[in-house]
């Protein structure tokens, strides 16, 4: 049998005892179950998945082609005797955004909600949202001109809003809906045309700000300062305090799945099984 041919085998018997997992706590929680018994299920379930996104990986071939005894797979060496050094100037856009995505991810996606001057909704993906400070909660994220040179609708809002501008940053799902969702809100609509009204998720207004309906948080902030970045940059560093947090409320210590780019095109989940990829030109 092939190592590949192992992988499939081994990794299907395990997302087949996941689901099995799955299936056993959704029917004891129903019963009424609780504590330990559900903890030690969720454990399991959760080791299982995480072996199976391992062999998947290839992380464990040595164990299925029997080359090792280890009870540990040994650790490659990252770098080992070969190396290269890569001028980033001597690259195409594309070819640098994919080799510094690749090294700098992965990335959470967003779904980012602005109001342009007379208050129609905008909703695009961003993977450039990072934190500054913790306190005060400071965040950041770069824009620019999307692939096709056009002034991204994101940006022309919060530079026409200026500071105090409100933005919503919605935390998805780590699954393939919200991979669509990316994917369609995306595209270059015309500016009649609302993201809110093409996703699968649903707008629901509250007193701190839009919440989008698939999220799994969101986080509402207020620009503090726009500013130009250096060498000639296309794009702005957007900054922005954060004024609250908006989690479900039946969200317990069981963290979920978020969506990450993984890569300069595709996109998977943070946490396993990690056995799917949904590649994307944006």
């Amino acid at each position: 049998m092939e190592i590949k041919d192992k992988r499939e085998f081994i990794s299907s018997f395990l997302e087949r005892c996941v689901k099995y997992a799955e299936t056993s706590l959704e029917r004891k929680i129903e019963r009424g179950e609780e504590g330990v018994e559900i903890d030690r299920w969720k454990a399991y379930r959760d080791f299982t998945a995480y072996s199976a996104s391992e062999v998947i990986s290839g992380a464990l071939d040595e164990w299925l082609d029997g080359s090792s005894n280890s009870i540990l797979p040994s650790a490659p060496e990252p770098l080992g005797s070969e190396v290269q050094s890569i001028d980033l100037m001597k690259l195409s856009h594309v070819e640098r955004r994919g080799l510094i995505a690749r090294v700098i991810g992965p990335r959470p996606v967003f779904l980012v909600g602005t109001r342009d001057s007379y208050g129609a909704r905008n909703l695009a993906p961003m993977s450039s949202v990072s934190i500054l400070s913790n306190t005060p909660p400071l965040i950041a994220m770069s824009l620019s001109s999307d692939k096709g040179g056009r002034i991204r609708d994101t940006y022309q809002n919060i530079e026409n809003g200026g500071v105090g501008s409100k933005v919503s940053i919605h935390a998805l799902l780590g699954d393939r809906r919200s991979a669509m969702d990316v994917e369609i809100s995306a595209q270059p609509h015309p500016a009649d045309v609302s993201e809110w009204d093409l996703i699968s998720g649903g707008l629901v207004e509250c007193e701190s700000g839009d919440l989008l309906s698939t999220a799994i948080a969101t986080v509402h902030a207020e620009v503090v300062e726009i500013r130009s970045l250096p060498r000639k940059c296309k794009a702005s560093l957007i900054i922005m305090e954060i004024d609250s947090v908006t989690l479900a409320s039946e969200d317990g210590a069981e963290r979920q799945p978020r969506l990450i780019q993984i890569s300069d095109g595709a996109l998977s989940n943070d946490i396993g099984p990690a056995g799917w990829t949904h590649v994307l030109d944006w």
